[in-house]
């Protein structure tokens, strides 16, 4: 069975992130074939209000792809901010040393749920596509409020359920793969303004406009095994998914929903 309360398990979670392997082939997919070129990275980073002298925390920063835009723009040097990468995996830790420490840009090792600052640090905050990893939501965000300046903002991406997910979904239920219906993703597009309102006076939505269209089904199985939601799903399976996903293509294209955006929340 396939087990999407995975998500927030932090053993399954380290084992996935580990090192960028599955990042990097997760971020293939999108760039191959997604409708919206303007890409879900670059699109947030310039929602950020960057200002000189402001200090910038980012949690579960991953790859730290997203700070690739940040070099390209020659003003940003220029600023001067204090910018503060983190993730909890080594292997994260490890490739962000190893790419930012050497360009001005600090790194650390911090779980969100006890992030070790004391609080109003912060002007800026970003949390991308990990919050729904996160098994206490609540403690996590109250964290990121004790942290964040009274004036500060919070950035936070995250993906819907009307999106990649659910048509995952109905596929596997058409084809009698079974799956945990009941598991609860614990932050979503959907969830995530309630659950923001609990700390934050100011919440706003943001919607990412975007779909995949896939010529190469491949591509998308490789895409669904690496997923830490998917690690119950049987290899044997691979052929009759393979099969299923091929039979929906119109005019050569597997189209697939997305639903990606992000809140913004302050004091």
């Amino acid at each position: 069975m396939i087990d999407v309360a995975n998500m927030s398990n932090k053993t399954m979670i380290r084992e996935q992130y580990k090192n960028t392997d599955h990042l990097k082939l997760r971020k293939s997919l999108h760039e191959k074939y997604s409708v919206n070129r303007t890409g879900f990275q670059r699109w947030m980073f310039d929602q950020y209000p960057f200002r000189a002298g402001r200090k910038i925390l980012e949690l579960g920063s991953g790859r730290g792809e997203l700070w690739n835009n940040y070099f390209e723009i020659d003003t940003f040097q220029n600023l001067k901010m204090d910018i503060i990468l983190s993730d909890f995996s080594d292997g994260m830790i490890e490739h962000l040393h190893r790419n930012f420490s050497d360009r001005g840009i600090s790194v650390r090792k911090i779980d969100i749920t006890d992030i070790p600052f004391g609080e109003n640090a912060f002007d800026l905050i970003i949390a991308n596509s990990m919050l729904y990893h996160v098994k206490d939501i609540d403690l996590a965000l109250s964290e990121v409020r004790r942290v964040l300046k009274k004036d500060g903002l919070f950035f936070c991406s995250t993906f819907g359920t009307n999106g990649m997910m659910r048509y995952l979904y109905r596929a596997l239920d058409e084809l009698g793969i079974p799956y945990d219906h009941e598991s609860n993703i614990s932050f979503t597009l959907q969830n995530g303004m309630q659950l923001l309102e609990k700390q934050f006076n100011r919440v706003e939505r943001r919607d990412y406009e975007d779909a995949l269209e896939i010529t190469d089904v491949e591509d998308y199985l490789e895409y669904i095994y690496s997923m830490a939601s998917m690690q119950g799903l049987d290899r044997g399976k691979y052929d009759i998914l393979l099969k299923y996903f091929n039979s929906r293509k119109i005019n050569g294209c597997l189209h697939v929903p997305k639903e990606y955006g992000m809140f913004v929340a302050g004091w």
